[in-house]
């Protein structure tokens, strides 16, 4: 059963790269890529307790087919004729939206480290304050905010430790390549992307 876990976390760790890949390049097709991880570490995270990270795996479920659905309508109605050959859009995230989304993370780290400070998870405040930063990533990242590479940056140091401390491998050298492919991505979407407004 140990082996399976292992092999199973390589597999989740696979896709995510592929997924993050297609991230950094703003395909629509990482939508399936996320709703398939978010499948597979869901289980992941249940087998090792980190219970906030596997609370996480729904949203990003949610978020996959949602954005995924408003990306194409978006490509449908026209919204994306501004872009230039680069096919990357971005958004300056506004001073209201960042204060609004931040304090809707602090009070959901508060919440949600206490509840999983009532179970068997191992790294409760960690587990949380990795899976609420994901979140707030996830949300800019649907909205095209430039901004969300940072809040990646962020998340992925502390999952990096998070995943060391329970020795998960596989998965502590995914999130390595999600450092990288983060700061790639800012660097691509300062370089590349378009402009476009609210």
């Amino acid at each position: 059963m140990e082996n399976f876990n292992l092999y199973f976390e390589i597999f989740a760790a696979a896709m995510g790269i592929t997924y993050v890949t297609l991230e950094v390049l703003q395909k629509r097709s990482m939508w399936v890529m996320l709703f398939i991880t978010s499948i597979c570490y869901g289980i992941v995270y249940f087998l090792t307790g980190l219970y906030a990270m596997m609370a996480l795996q729904f949203y990003y479920i949610y978020m996959a087919i949602s954005t995924f659905i408003i990306w194409g309508r978006s490509s449908r109605t026209g919204v994306k004729s501004d872009q230039n050959d680069s096919g990357i859009q971005v958004r300056k995230l506004n001073p209201r939206v960042a204060l609004a989304s931040i304090g809707v993370s602090a009070l959901a780290f508060i919440a949600l480290g206490f509840i999983f400070g009532l179970t068997d998870n191992p790294r409760p405040w960690v587990d949380s304050a990795a899976a609420v930063l994901s979140m707030l990533a996830t949300y800019w990242l649907s909205k095209k905010y430039i901004e969300q590479w940072y809040v990646w940056l962020i998340c992925n140091a502390i999952s990096i430790w998070l995943y060391i401390s329970q020795g998960m491998w596989p998965t502590m050298i995914l999130y390595i390549a999600y450092t990288i492919m983060s700061i790639i991505g800012l660097i691509l979407w300062k370089r590349k992307g378009v402009r476009i407004s609210d």
